[in-house]
């Protein structure tokens, strides 16, 4: 018995852990890819927290351990080199 619940415990991680989430601008531009969730997978509407992070975005996820999942987030905004240099000069 302990066999077999330590086989479903196996198969289960396995399978959470190779999905490969991505999400999708409007136009259809990768923004977001990982093996962690984006969102919170817990909450009554992915679609509401999907739109939270990228507006009128939508959210793809891949179940398969072959796939390659290489880490992208272009969600978050990015310093510019003239950010950079301000806050240099600032400081």
């Amino acid at each position: 018995m302990k066999a077999i619940f330590a086989f479903l415990a196996l198969v289960v991680s396995t399978a959470a852990s190779s999905a490969c989430y991505l999400i999708y601008s409007p136009a259809n531009e990768l923004v977001w890819r990982g093996t962690r969730a984006p969102i919170p997978m817990d909450t009554v509407s992915l679609n509401d927290e999907v739109q939270k992070k990228v507006p009128q975005g939508h959210l793809v996820i891949i179940n398969n351990s072959a796939a390659p999942c290489p880490r992208l987030d272009l969600t978050t905004p990015r310093k510019t080199m003239r950010d950079m240099a301000e806050e240099m000069k600032n400081d």
